[in-house]
């Protein structure tokens, strides 16, 4: 039976390219940010960049959690990992990275039925459903600090 695993799918979609309740995709605010603001760190703080490359290491730690190829302690050592902000490819390739993990991971949860929810995700305390649902909960929150971050950059 696939009944929730078909609604995180579909959470999943919405928040990444739909018309969310909260606002705006994941791809539609990340289309409003240029590449400039990508790269500015206000007030010593984590740029979009940052917050986007997060975002894709903690989906890549979903894919891997669900088929594993690395060891775990791999995307604890690369969150919040620098980056070389005068490395301006880094902007495209994240956003690359985002597109291409969210495919991924449906793609996985399309070969899984709701079995996979209910098991503990290898190296943590927790079971796939609280890891899916906190993906979409995660996206949303640094989707906030994004829109915020942009708000303040046009502003000024």
């Amino acid at each position: 039976m696939r009944k929730e695993t078909d609604f995180i799918i579909s959470q999943l979609n919405e928040t990444f390219k739909g018309d969310p309740w909260f606002g705006r995709s994941i791809t539609a605010l990340l289309n409003e940010v240029d590449e400039e603001m990508a790269f500015i760190q206000l007030k010593k703080q984590h740029s979009i960049l940052e917050l986007v490359w997060h975002m894709v290491n903690w989906r890549d730690f979903t894919i891997n959690s669900l088929q594993p190829s690395k060891p775990v302690y791999h995307f604890d050592e690369n969150d919040w990992r620098k980056l070389d902000h005068s490395d301006k490819t880094l902007w495209q390739q994240g956003l690359q990275n985002l597109s291409e993990t969210q495919e991924t991971l449906l793609s996985l949860l399309e070969r899984s039925d709701d079995s996979i929810l209910e098991k503990i995700v290898e190296g943590r305390k927790f079971d796939f459903r609280y890891l899916l649902y906190g993906i979409i909960q995660h996206d949303i929150y640094h989707l906030g600090q994004i829109a915020y971050i942009g708000k303040l950059l046009k502003a000024s």
